[in-house]
């Protein structure tokens, strides 16, 4: 990590002299530059890894050298440095790319912090190209995880695209080091969790648990409790002492999925137990060391409620030292076709029947289908066939999706309206499952209490089909 080369561009002297001291005796190579224009000059003949830049700047500000950077330098890394109350600018730095910020008045210690979890980022990317060795990808199988870490993870993970590829090679380097905490972002039914565990049970951990949250699902009166855990007496209820989540994972990985609807009262508490590994259960005054590997996963767009005042920043630069991001299943249809032999084959073993074969023009209709479940979606459609089936042919008939495809398309034309579309959605859940509340829960990637809410509040009816 030392080897690092470090610009430093603030336009007073002192700051820059100081950093600079600070930073050699931690034997960083260290540039310096009192101007935008000279660190431009420092950039041209010298390959720098990492830029801190103060936003206040002669010439032009941090964001517009921010921006100018990652269109003639993309692979530095940036962090902002910023005064107090310019949350806005922060947040504007964060879309246009810096991956950290420190705010003033700051100690060099801050900026050894920023620059190692910087650092590891960019260690992370320079090595990347290096995994492909790591893919084994077997002769007569679509796996791209090999057999013995399939077993340990319990899943597969199936595809052709150079996207679910890219995400695996991201993955397969986030686990050789055991400490960085990793964001997983993508839409309900992508594979977050595989993800997950795949660094887990690829990396130094492997032996230890892998711990997941759903931080949605727990009620807000208990989060503390169950991350935390508490002492016998603690409140009403705490009829013994119980561990938390950080206590059962530590020396593995804690996954915290649906980290962004984590109410903001805890997420100063998480953060304080990622910086200083070490938490107070409820009703104790004790601290407990512990150790573990974060790694986070939403659906949403954090930077958007870091924004609305929903989501703590310096949380948010806390767990995504990497952020691995799985797209959906709609923008590589190229992986249907290996998902939908996979799932076949699975299900038609699990449930004792003949393999079927697959009707071409069917999977030419699911490559038009948008999939608004993804991989989970189309799970459970080829589950749901071969429990109907009897034929030895999967066709479209056995398929729903075709109408849905027409239905989904006209929606998306002729509305934009979010209200309208989780209606939609949650009604077309409930049609797909027969109107099972639980079975549409899960294809829609919420909880179970979290569709009976909506169900409720959108006055939805329910019906049972009888046939």
């Amino acid at each position: 990590m030392n080897s690092l080369a470090i610009l430093i561009l603030d336009d007073e002297k002192k700051i820059t002299d100081r950093l600079s001291s600070f930073l050699r005796k931690k034997k960083f190579s260290v540039f310096t530059a009192n101007s935008p224009g000279t660190a431009f000059n420092i950039l041209q003949d010298n390959k720098i890894d990492i830029l801190i830049s103060d936003i206040m700047l002669p010439e032009m500000n941090g964001i517009e050298v921010l921006q100018k950077v990652k269109v003639e330098y993309p692979e530095i890394e940036v962090i902002m440095i910023s005064g107090h109350g310019d949350m806005d600018t922060v947040i504007e730095a964060t879309r246009n790319g810096a991956v950290d910020y420190i705010r003033k008045p700051f100690g060099p210690l801050d900026i050894q912090l920023a620059i190692e979890r910087t650092g590891k980022y960019v260690t992370l990317q320079s090595h990347l190209h290096n995994v492909e060795n790591k893919l084994q990808i077997a002769e007569n199988q679509k796996s791209l995880i090999n057999r013995q870490l399939e077993n340990l993870i319990e899943k597969d993970l199936i595809g052709e695209s150079r996207a679910i590829k890219n995400v695996l090679k991201m993955a397969l380097k986030s686990a050789e080091d055991k400490d960085v905490s990793v964001l997983i972002t993508g839409e309900n039914g992508t594979g977050k969790e595989i993800i997950a565990r795949i660094i887990h049970y690829a990396s130094p951990r492997k032996r230890n648990a892998f711990f997941p949250v759903n931080s949605a699902a727990i009620p807000e009166h208990l989060l503390e409790s169950e991350f935390f855990g508490h002492k016998k007496g603690a409140f009403t209820g705490a009829t013994e002492n119980k561990k938390g989540c950080f206590e059962l994972a530590s020396g593995g990985t804690l996954f915290l999925d649906e980290i962004a609807d984590m109410p903001l009262s805890l997420q100063s508490k998480l953060l304080r137990a990622l910086e200083e590994k070490r938490i107070k259960p409820v009703g104790s005054d004790k601290e407990i060391e512990v150790d573990v590997r974060i790694i986070s996963a939403t659906n949403k767009h954090i930077d958007k409620l870091v924004e609305d005042d929903k989501f703590r920043i310096d949380l948010y630069h806390r767990i995504n030292t990497l952020i691995i991001e799985i797209p959906p299943l709609r923008k590589r249809k190229e992986d249907i076709k290996p998902l939908l032999n996979h799932f076949v084959t699975q299900f038609a073993r699990r449930k004792n029947k003949p393999i079927p074969q697959i009707d071409p023009n069917l999977i030419k209709e699911l490559k038009n289908y948008t999939f608004p479940g993804n991989v989970r979606e189309l799970r459970n459609m080829v589950e749901r066939a071969l429990i109907l089936t009897n034929s030895d042919q999967l066709s479209i008939g056995d398929f729903n999706c075709s109408l849905n495809y027409s239905k989904t398309k006209q929606a998306a034309i002729h509305t934009l309206n979010l209200h309208d579309l989780e209606i939609t959605a949650i009604k077309e859940a409930l049609s797909q499952t027969n109107f099972n509340q639980v079975q549409a829960a899960a294809l829609l990637g919420i909880s179970n209490d979290a569709l009976f809410r909506r169900i409720k509040k959108y006055k939805i009816q329910i019906e049972k089909n009888i046939t």
